[in-house]
């Protein structure tokens, strides 16, 4: 297992994020990349709302370093690759400590 991590970090665009980021959100495929806090809105329940596509989703955790990352990625069928994009299908969000806490507080 550690193998295939260290095999996939050696092409992958950051691999600092195959650190943190669980393979269930698609992180092996370079499918999660830094936002900006303004791609995402902020909802009750720690819900957040990606702007580009309106889908909404859980936090999947808190960021390590107090940035906002989406993961997100659609398989395309006929190349056989993952393909990034900003309307691809959100798997996972992660958001600083201070945001979640600061959504709590504006309900």
């Amino acid at each position: 297992m550690i193998v295939g991590v260290a095999i996939a970090g050696e092409h992958h665009s950051n691999p600092w994020l195959l650190s943190w980021i669980p393979a269930t959100c698609c992180v092996t495929n370079d499918c999660c990349w830094e936002v900006s806090e303004r791609e995402l809105r902020s909802l009750p329940d720690d819900e957040w709302e990606v702007r580009s596509t309106g889908q909404i989703r859980k936090r999947t955790a808190y960021s390590p370093d107090g940035k906002f990352y989406r993961c997100a990625c659609d398989y395309d069928n006929v190349d056989k690759h993952w393909i990034k994009h900003q309307g691809a299908n959100t798997r996972c969000i992660f958001v600083p400590m201070r945001s979640a806490a600061a959504s709590f507080f504006r309900r």
